[in-house]
């Protein structure tokens, strides 16, 4: 079997999900810690950088390609990790081991203070987790002579970010709109954030742990703008939160694992990540994402090389690997979320011309104009927004 028609098989709950990810983009438009494994560091005796034998990726549920009927992706079970594997003889030990910033940075904080190697080589937390990684000195500084796809083939949108200036430490893995999905089967369809509050959804509705993703949304639906937060902005959202919590309306709040509540239909409507209904759309087609009217949030994860990580160099392979615009198509088939790598919308043609115009992967400027990032405050403001939603989240599940 040839490779183009070996990619085609092993693609195939990407050509099933087809439908209804051009439904779920008409409707979007319409809306316009466990550590891995340890070997011996990648540096050979004679201190030739070599792959080494195991390289530890931690990463989000539903973040990479995998194949057809299967729904945790291994080593075994994803294209391009069995690519890097057929060239440099690496294997991936990748785990779907974050489902919320602060929970996972709370299982490799102690490592990285103690200068220990905290047990992944790569690990992908959203921007601003990042750049706080990035300030505590506890990131490594990516050597660009063994990354020319990524020095090639960045997008123009991730360069001189203020989290990373000169692109040192982070390398975009995928950006993600945050906005609504819905059970369109079971529910009224509807378009705005306040549409979560509907009394025909009591019970039903999931919001996430993610403070930047939840309360910017809940900003948006008041009227306030998540780009610029203040203390009365911020406290005016919490209302409306405990408001709802009180009256029974929110069913649940959680990290990645709000899709489990969707897919369960014990939930069936949830403030949710892109990329994510775009999969569960493969078996529920009837949900979907719907960017409301108020605007949506977006954020980008990052991949980034921990402090003391063993691996460093192999670490580095994988990320200019993932910054080949044929190994990045292969990836963004599956995940649908929006691509930071150039030259990735002609490749993805050759899986499926669908998706080059799919605009959960590619969005127009149009669609980027309302979408909000999360602004930066003073550090005593964000510490207590921090303070109060975990506060607040605490609450909610005891």
């Amino acid at each position: 079997m040839d490779a183009e028609k070996k990619l085609g098989a092993e693609l195939d709950r990407r050509t099933l999900l087809k439908a209804g990810a051009v439904a779920g983009a008409a409707a979007f438009l319409a809306a316009c810690g466990t550590s891995g494994s340890s070997t011996a560091p990648s540096a050979s005796a004679d201190g030739e950088e070599t792959p080494s034998e195991i390289l530890n990726f931690a990463n989000w549920p539903y973040y990479i390609d995998v194949d057809d009927g299967v729904d945790t992706a291994t080593a075994d079970t994803s294209e391009s990790l069995r690519r890097f594997q057929a060239e440099y003889g690496t294997r991936i030990e990748y785990q779907e081991s974050i489902d919320d910033n602060d929970t996972f940075f709370g299982t490799i904080k102690a490592p990285l203070e103690a200068g220990q190697d905290p047990g992944w080589d790569i690990i992908t937390p959203t921007t601003w987790m990042a750049k706080k990684i990035v300030d505590l000195g506890w990131a490594e500084k990516f050597d660009k002579s063994h990354m020319p796809n990524f020095v090639a083939n960045l997008a123009d949108e991730f360069k001189g970010r203020t989290a990373d200036p000169n692109n040192d430490y982070l390398a975009p893995w995928q950006s993600l709109m945050t906005g609504v999905g819905i059970n369109t089967a079971k529910t009224a369809a509807f378009s705005t954030v306040n549409g979560l509050w509907n009394p025909a959804l009591k019970g039903k509705v999931a919001l996430l742990t993610e403070l930047r993703d939840t309360v910017g949304l809940v900003m948006l639906g008041n009227g306030d703008d998540p780009a610029s937060p203040t203390r009365a902005t911020f406290d005016a959202a919490l209302t409306t939160l405990r408001a709802q919590v009180d009256s029974g309306q929110i069913r649940k709040l959680s990290g990645n694992s709000y899709t489990v509540l969707l897919e369960e239909e014990s939930a069936l409507a949830a403030i949710a990540w892109s990329g994510d209904i775009g999969i569960i759309q493969a078996g529920k087609p009837e949900l979907a994402f719907v960017v409301p009217d108020e605007g949506g949030m977006y954020a980008t994860d990052n991949m980034l090389i921990p402090k003391g990580a063993k691996h460093k160099y192999t670490a580095e392979l994988w990320i200019d690997f993932y910054y080949r615009p044929d190994i990045a198509a292969i990836v963004e088939a599956y995940v649908q979320y929006i691509c930071p790598v150039k030259g990735a919308a002609d490749e993805i043609t050759k899986i499926d011309p669908a998706l080059a115009t799919n605009p959960l992967i590619f969005p127009d400027d149009a669609t980027k104009s309302r979408l909000r990032v999360w602004g930066e405050v003073a550090a005593d403001e964000q510490a207590y927004f921090d303070e109060q939603f975990s506060a607040f989240v605490e609450g909610v599940d005891s």
